[in-house]
């Protein structure tokens, strides 16, 4: 039976990293949908974003996003290497603090609370009141990237390991649905068909090289045993033979080292951080069902040069959200 839709929205978005630059299509698509946010909790980049908003200086930000480019976004790494970091963190909240006058939580125009953890006892730290920047400077503390940051007897770091899709946070007003944005899901069937496609290429590599083995091998066996050849004419054509063996390992390594990026140190690294990321946002669904669930895969961005994507990656929030709230709506629609 088809109920009422309802129009207010608790909203919730996860961390991410540059894939929460998504949240600034999701939301405007929501209020041109005729939604009305009425309170916000987020992790990391998602109280950035979300915290931005309910400052009501959405627009302005996304302005200053949309001009970054991969020389900008280098300027605000203060790199201060550190024993537990390796940006200070302090240029970014500057930076926003230019768009965004100092205010207070309690004062922002849509309720709001930003997720951190404590690096010691693993609680969560939930702000709901005292100054929106050092609540969002506490909640984006990447461990390892960016200095903890120290909030009274705590130590403060991201709060994605604590709580990575905060559902349990967001204040309802008993006549809102609660929807959540999470960056952070895996596209198994991709996943699986780049893992097939893989083998199969190393398979049609091995192939190949089985074949130039065994062409060169027959080569360089009529050279050898060619009567009517000189000794110098024999070295010459084996030293060109030589050459494109040469040349085929070449590119091979060329292609072999790009399609392993993802398996060096910093790939395992950051993919293991994002798995992690990505079973607790699976688990905060599934405990907490929200009325509407948008997913971002997390290799669809992450990289530090995607910071300087913000449009684009905005404007696939815009579609993601668009095509949940179809959804939505033809599943509550009254006729």
């Amino acid at each position: 039976m088809n109920t009422e839709m309802k129009k207010e929205v608790a909203l919730v978005l996860s961390s991410g990293g540059p894939r929460g630059f998504a949240y600034i299509g999701a939301i405007e698509e929501l209020e041109r949908r005729g939604y009305r946010i009425t309170s916000i909790a987020g992790t990391s980049i998602g109280s950035l974003i979300g915290g931005i908003h309910a400052a009501g200086r959405l627009n302005e930000l996304k302005a200053w996003l949309y001009d970054l480019d991969s020389w900008k976004v280098f300027t605000l790494m203060d790199l201060s290497i550190g024993k537990n970091h390796l940006l200070k963190g302090d240029k970014l909240i500057h930076a926003i603090k230019q768009i965004v006058p100092e205010i207070d939580i309690e004062d922002l125009r849509i309720p709001f609370k930003a997720v951190a953890t404590d690096l010691y006892t693993g609680e969560e730290v939930v702000f709901d009141s005292g100054s929106l920047f050092q609540a969002i400077r506490a909640s984006i503390s990447i461990p390892s990237l960016f200095r903890p940051v120290r909030y009274g007897y705590r130590t403060l770091i991201d709060g994605g390991i604590a709580n990575t899709l905060p559902l349990n946070r967001v204040h309802r007003n008993g006549n809102d649905i609660l929807v959540a944005f999470n960056v952070n899901d895996v596209d198994v069937d991709e996943v699986r068909k780049n893992i097939i496609d893989e083998a199969n290429q190393a398979q049609e590599k091995a192939q190949q090289q089985k074949e130039l083995d065994a062409r060169t091998k027959a080569v360089m066996d009529s050279i050898r045993h060619n009567p009517s050849m000189t000794f110098l004419d024999k070295m010459k054509l084996a030293g060109q033979q030589g050459r494109k063996v040469i040349e085929h390992a070449i590119n091979d390594n060329g292609a072999d080292e790009s399609h392993e990026m993802g398996e060096n140190y910093y790939g395992i690294l950051t993919r293991t951080f994002s798995l992690m990321n990505h079973v607790n946002s699976k688990l905060a669904a599934e405990l907490y069902r929200p009325d509407i669930l948008v997913n971002m895969p997390f290799d669809a961005y992450g990289d530090i040069s995607d910071y300087a994507k913000a449009d684009e990656i905005a404007e696939a929030g815009r579609t993601l959200m668009k095509t949940a709230l179809d959804r939505y709506e033809d599943e509550h629609s009254t006729f």
